[in-house]
């Protein structure tokens, strides 16, 4: 009787043992996973071509070529991905409408943080797309000596964006020897992909200024940053969208080409902020780990 009472509390347990021993399993798996997960720091520096209109100041359209450098730390894998980091670029825009030329000086800061997750079902050997979400905050800083007392604008657009990327892997797997004419050349294998993402505005704001915002602080000797400035929630909208071709380097490092394009108009009826831009960057991926 003993013996069976044994046998019948072995019988019990074993399959809860079992199952620990498998959760156990499945937990180490995912923190090798999370632990080997590759880790860059990117530093990028590119050109832009840019315009904005402001209409709470002027509804002629500014134009510049402002330059960009960003830095950020991503991790990733096929199954997901991490991006912090901040951008600035800063120009000077030039209007030229009826003989009237002016310039304004333009600096702009973002700071962004992204995650994005695989979906199988839309996914196969060599095309990965992940779906997620990214958040930005954008801050502009613009310096404009033709409209005197409203020389100085600030803003401040935050946007939570709804993202999808889709990537595709153009690795050369094989070494191949072509021939043109009378040259012969050798192609080694090659680690590479293109990537594709569209963000698209799900929440946006703004801290912005109203209409002819001429404020009376100075004059009170008071100055105050942002008098008369009014915070917008679930106004305007943004888009913005990245095309990058990434290769591997022998040291396991990455260079990154990239194409990206931002768009954003925030709300209001006579002082909305309109601006757009198309940059082209280069970013050096480090791999860290």
């Amino acid at each position: 009787m003993i013996n069976m009472k044994y046998i019948l509390l072995l019988f019990f347990t074993l399959p809860i043992i079992g199952i620990g021993q498998k959760d156990t399993l499945v937990n180490t798996s995912r923190k090798n996973l999370r632990k080997n997960m590759p880790s860059y720091i990117n530093i990028s520096a590119g050109k832009s071509r840019s315009s904005f209109r402001d209409f709470g100041t002027s509804p002629l359209t500014y134009k510049g070529t402002p330059n960009f450098i960003a830095i950020s730390r991503s991790r990733q894998n096929e199954q997901k991905e991490f991006e912090i980091g901040s951008f600035y670029s800063f120009g000077d825009f030039k209007v030229d409408y009826n003989e009237h030329k002016s310039t304004s000086k333009l600096q702009s800061l973002s700071i962004y943080y992204s995650q994005l997750y695989r979906v199988k079902k839309l996914s196969t050997e060599k095309l990965t797309t992940k779906v997620g979400g990214l958040f930005n905050t954008t801050g502009n800083l613009r310096n404009n000596a033709s409209l005197q007392n409203n020389a100085l604008g600030r803003e401040i657009i935050a946007t939570l964006f709804g993202s999808a990327k889709v990537s595709w892997d153009i690795s050369r797997n094989q070494a191949k020897s072509k021939k043109i004419l009378f040259f012969n050349y050798h192609l080694k294998p090659k680690t590479r992909h293109l990537d594709y993402r569209l963000n698209i505005g799900l929440i946006n704001s703004a801290l912005r200024n109203g209409y002819a915002y001429i404020g009376q602080s100075s004059v009170l000797n008071d100055p105050k940053v942002f008098e008369g400035y009014k915070y917008n929630l679930f106004s305007g909208f943004r888009l913005s969208s990245a095309v990058d071709y990434t290769v591997l380097l022998k040291n396991n490092n990455s260079l990154q080409l990239s194409y990206l394009w931002d768009a954003y108009k925030t709300g209001g009826k006579f002082d909305q902020l309109e601006m757009a831009s198309h940059t082209i960057k280069a970013t050096l991926m480090f791999n860290y780990k």
